[in-house]
C-alpha cells in the first residue's frame, strides 16, 4: 500500500510540476509565432528568389539564410550565438536584438534591431545588403561589381550591351548584362577600329592598326581574322546578310569598298577620287550609300617668314560637311550632292530602302538650335523638323528614329519619329545630365546619364556602370 501510494504522490506532483511549466512554455512558444512569416518574390541580381519575410513594428525583415543562400555569402554561428556573415572582403557579425551589426570591426547601427522568429534570424534588408557592399532597392538586391565608366555603348540584344573605354593607349570593349551590370572583357586593343554589330547580333567586327580585318563569336568569345589586305579600313558596316563588310578605304577615305568574309577579298564600291568621305551609311540591299563629304581648309603662308613663327592663315570657307548619295545600280555611276548650305550636319541616318536621310542640322550661330532635317535621295525634298527644340542626338533604332531633345530648364526628351510618315510622339523626359541615347532594334533603352551607363527597366532608369 505504501509504495502504491508513493506512486501516486509521485505521479500527482509530476502533474503539478507539468501544469506549473507547460503555460509558461506554451506563453514562449506563443509569443515566437506571434509574427508570422511570409514569402516574399525578391530580384537577387536580376533573378526572382522567394525570401522569407516578417513584418515587426511596422518594418519589414528578411531572412539572414535566405539571404546568404541567395548571394552565396557565408554564415556561421558562434558558440556565443553571435551570427558571422562572410561575403567577399565584407565580415558581418550581430546578435540576436542587436541594434547594430559590426562590419569589418566597426561597430553600425541599424534601425531596426535583429529579430528571432522560429528559430530564424531576420534583418532589415537594406542595411545587410548594403553592409555587405552591394545595393539594395524595393525588393531588388544587387552584389555585382560595377564597370568603371562608359565611352561608348551598343545594344547586342535585350540582355546585353558592348560597353567601350578607354585604356592607356588603347581600348577595352566589354560584354556588360544589361540586367546586372556584370561584365566580361571582350577585347583589349590598340590602333584598333570601333567594335560593329553583325545583324543577327551573334558577332562583332573590327580592322587592326594593320588594316586586317577580325571578327569575334559573342558566345565563345574566339577571334577570327577574315582579310589580311593590309589597306586602311574605316567606319565598318555590316552587309544585311553578314556576308561582307563595307568601309572607307585610305588614308584619306577616299574609296568606298568591301570586303567578303568568306574569302577576304577586297572589292572597290565607289572610286571617284574624292577625299574625307565620313559617316558611311548603307542601305538594306547593300547597293545604296550617303556619306558626308568634308573640304580641307586653305591653308597660305609667308614664303619669306620663318615655318616655326606658325605664321600661316587659315580660310575654313566652304568647309562645312556636306551629303552625298550613291546608288551603286545607277547609270551614271556617281554620287549625288544633296546638300549645299552652310550648317554643320551630324547623326547622319540613311532608311533601310535608301530613299532618304536625315541628319541633325547645327547652325555656326551659338544661339541657333539644333533641328531635325530629313531629304530624299534626289536632295530635292528637304523637311525641317523640330525647329522649336534644341535637337542633340539622332539615332536609328529598328524602323523607328529617335530624338534626345532639350525639354525646359532642367529636363531633356526623347522622341519617336515613325520613319515612313515622320509623325513624332514624347517617349520620357529625362534628366538634362542624359548626354547620349542608345537604342536597340527591338527598342530596348540606355542612356548615358552623368557619365553612367544606365537602362530603362520596369519604369526606372538603372544604372549598370559606376
Amino acid at each position: 500500500m505504501q509504495m502504491k501510494k508513493a506512486m501516486a504522490i509521485s505521479m500527482i506532483a509530476a502533474a503539478i510540476s507539468a501544469s506549473a511549466v507547460t503555460p509558461v512554455f506554451a506563453q514562449t512558444a506563443a509569443a515566437k509565432q506571434s509574427v508570422q512569416i511570409n514569402t516574399s518574390s525578391f530580384l537577387v541580381n536580376a533573378n526572382p528568389v522567394s525570401i522569407r519575410t516578417v513584418v515587426d513594428g511596422g518594418v519589414t525583415l528578411a531572412s539572414v539564410r535566405d539571404m546568404i543562400n541567395a548571394i552565396g555569402a557565408t554564415l556561421h554561428i558562434n558558440s556565443d550565438r553571435t551570427v558571422v556573415v562572410k561575403f567577399g572582403d565584407h565580415t558581418l557579425k550581430f546578435k540576436h536584438a542587436s541594434k547594430s551589426i559590426t562590419v569589418n570591426g566597426t561597430a553600425t547601427p541599424i534601425s531596426h534591431p535583429v529579430k528571432e522568429v522560429a528559430y530564424s534570424t531576420f534583418i532589415e534588408p537594406a542595411a545587410f545588403i548594403e553592409a555587405l557592399g552591394g545595393s539594395y532597392e524595393n525588393n531588388a538586391i544587387s552584389t555585382v561589381e560595377l564597370l568603371d565608366g562608359a565611352e561608348h555603348a551598343v545594344w547586342v540584344n535585350a540582355s546585353q550591351l558592348i560597353v567601350s573605354n578607354s585604356a592607356g593607349e588603347g581600348r577595352e570593349d566589354y560584354l556588360v548584362n544589361a540586367a546586372t551590370g556584370k561584365y566580361e572583357l571582350l577585347l583589349t586593343s590598340e590602333g584598333a577600329s570601333e567594335l560593329v554589330l553583325s545583324p543577327d547580333g551573334t558577332s562583332v567586327a573590327y580592322s587592326d592598326a594593320n588594316g586586317a580585318v577580325f571578327t569575334i563569336d559573342l558566345a565563345t568569345k574566339q577571334s577570327k581574322q577574315v582579310s589580311t589586305d593590309n589597306s586602311i579600313k574605316n567606319e565598318l558596316q555590316w552587309s544585311n546578310d553578314g556576308a561582307s563588310l563595307f568601309f572607307l578605304q585610305g588614308d584619306k577615305s577616299s574609296v568606298i569598298a568591301k570586303v567578303t568574309l568568306a574569302d577576304g577579298k577586297v572589292s572597290k564600291v565607289l572610286e571617284d577620287k574624292v577625299d574625307y568621305k565620313a559617316n558611311l551609311e548603307v542601305s538594306a540591299d547593300g547597293t545604296q550609300f550617303a556619306f558626308y563629304v568634308f573640304k580641307q581648309p586653305k591653308v597660305t603662308a609667308d614664303s619669306n617668314q620663318d615655318v616655326e613663327l606658325d605664321d600661316v592663315a587659315i580660310d575654313a570657307t566652304g568647309t562645312e560637311p556636306q551629303i552625298y548619295f550613291y546608288n551603286a545600280k545607277a547609270a551614271d555611276n556617281k554620287p549625288a550632292q544633296l546638300t549645299k548650305d552652310t550648317t554643320d550636319k551630324v547623326f547622319l541616318q540613311l532608311s533601310a530602302d535608301g530613299s532618304k536621310v536625315s541628319y541633325v542640322s547645327v547652325s555656326n550661330d551659338e544661339a541657333s538650335l539644333g533641328q531635325l532635317v530629313t531629304i530624299d535621295n534626289t536632295g530635292k525634298a528637304s523637311t525641317p523638323a523640330f525647329a522649336d527644340k534644341d535637337v542633340y542626338q539622332l539615332v536609328q533604332g529598328g524602323s523607328k528614329l529617335y530624338l534626345l531633345t532639350a525639354d525646359g530648364s532642367s529636363t531633356n526628351a526623347i522622341y519617336e519619329i515613325d520613319s515612313e510618315t515622320g509623325a513624332s510622339k514624347l517617349v520620357q523626359t529625362v534628366s538634362d545630365s542624359t548626354s547620349e541615347l542608345i537604342v536597340s532594334g527591338s527598342a530596348n533603352f540606355a542612356a548615358l546619364i552623368d557619365g553612367q551607363l544606365a537602362v530603362w527597366t520596369n519604369g526606372n532608369w538603372k544604372n549598370i556602370t559606376n
